[in-house]
């Protein structure tokens, strides 16, 4: 349709992206996502197709921390910055390819912020 609000296109392209916590649940979303799409268009007598550009955006697992290295960051951290300027974080949804890394050698990701006094809230990690 364009950017007509009365039209109904011949055809419509749908793109997006999709995250998960492991490799099991990436699958099992990757499967539904198709079921969903094209049993939505059978329901409106419509054809879909699902294509997934694994090729140019391969799938990334959850990065996920070493326990034994998160044991010592912890320690060196509370050591250096103090014990309260240490903060455990609810896991994220980001998309990251350090877990490429951890697949070979065991890794430990972490996010080192600052703030003045008077900011209320620290800027992003990719602010300048």
């Amino acid at each position: 349709g364009g950017g007509a609000f009365n039209v109904i296109p011949d055809s419509v392209i749908i793109g997006g992206t999709f995250r998960a916590f492991s490799k099991e649940s990436f699958m099992q979303l990757k499967q539904r996502i198709e079921e969903v799409i094209i049993g939505q268009a059978t329901v409106q007598r419509c054809n879909a197709t699902v294509e997934f550009s694994s090729k140019d955006k391969p799938f990334f697992p959850a990065t996920i921390n070493d326990k034994e290295l998160h044991k010592h960051f912890q320690e060196v951290a509370r050591e250096v910055l103090g014990a309260s300027n240490v903060k455990n974080m609810l896991p994220l949804m980001g998309s990251e390819d350090f877990s490429v890394y951890q697949e070979v050698i065991p890794g430990y990701f972490y996010f080192l912020g600052m703030k003045g006094e008077l900011d209320k809230k620290p800027a992003s990690v990719h602010s300048p």
